[in-house]
């Protein structure tokens, strides 16, 4: 029982890795078409279509068992009067009758949905010209607008796009198009709450592509120590602090993870006689103008 549980757990993880290869996502693209005058009047979706035709089909059926019904009235009471055996007349005619009636019902439903059509665009709009309309983030105009020539075919004329650029270019990152790249910059200001240095981040997004090799640095490829392309960046052996504790960096082989294990406090540390006086003036320094040497983003 077991290996049949295992069995099927594989087979279900191997269908789900392989549906995922044809996973696509739309376009983060945010859009409002406002319609031509005249398209937006005659306008139909498929809901609105299906209901009229129900509508009409529904109704030739109940008219047709309506007149059905007062014929066959008629026909019970011709049968009741039509001598010593009008028994065996009305049962016979009631079951030929019943096969004839929803025969003629379906045709009557069938010719009453062929009968509706859906509405047509009454004619077509006078606008030469289309107008698009970009949603700014920032800046002064809330709103950019470009213009072209409107296709004979087209029914709108005016149109609002909203670009989440966020999406965009994480989706760019996620099939291999751009890398991004950060840079992060001591302020030299310290935080009045947690009274650690303030450090901001900038980013950069390159293209990545045969012109660039792929934004290959062959320097970064010999001087940054790395693990397997799948394990975490080595952390230099040493002592790290973030101005509030002090951490020893640490390595775990098993699976190839970095880590900081908390050694002390930083006021405790920099008051030790472990260290000297110019030490201290120069971790001081280093956490007032120099670049973080690790940053962890959450």
């Amino acid at each position: 029982m077991s290996r049949l549980i295992s069995l099927i757990a594989i087979v279900a993880l191997f269908q789900s890795a392989f549906a995922a290869r044809f996973l696509h996502f739309a376009s983060p693209l945010q859009s409002l078409t406002l319609p031509d005058a005249e398209v937006k009047e005659t306008l139909q979706t498929k809901r609105q279509g299906f209901l009229s035709k129900y509508r009409a089909g529904l109704q030739a059926e109940a008219d047709k068992r309506r007149e059905l019904a007062a014929k066959r009235t008629k026909d019970l009471q011709d049968a009741a009067t039509s001598g010593d055996n009008w028994a065996e007349n009305i049962k016979s005619r009631q079951l030929s009758r019943r096969a004839l009636e929803e025969k003629l019902v379906d045709e009557a439903h069938d010719k009453a949905v062929a009968q509706v059509k859906g509405l047509k665009p009454a004619g077509r709009s006078s606008n030469k010209y289309q107008f698009v309309g970009v949603v700014n983030r920032k800046g002064d105009k809330p709103i950019t607008w470009f213009a072209r020539p409107k296709p004979e075919d087209s029914k709108w004329s005016v149109r609002l796009v909203h670009v989440n650029r966020d999406a965009v270019i994480k989706d760019l990152y996620n099939r291999g198009k751009v890398d991004i790249f950060a840079k992060y910059k001591n302020t030299g200001k310290i935080d009045e709450e947690t009274k650690a240095p303030i450090v901001t981040s900038t980013y950069d997004v390159k293209e990545r592509s045969w012109r660039n090799l792929w934004n290959f640095s062959p320097k970064h490829v010999f001087t940054d120590p790395s693990g397997m392309y799948w394990r975490e960046r080595r952390l230099r052996p040493g002592l790290y602090t973030d101005g509030l504790s002090v951490y020893e960096s640490s390595y775990r082989y098993s699976d190839g993870r970095n880590g900081m294990r908390r050694v002390s406090g930083f006021q405790q540390f920099i008051a030790s006689k472990a260290v000297k006086d110019e030490q201290k003036q120069k971790i001081l320094k280093k956490l007032k103008e120099a670049e973080p040497d690790v940053v962890l983003e959450l």
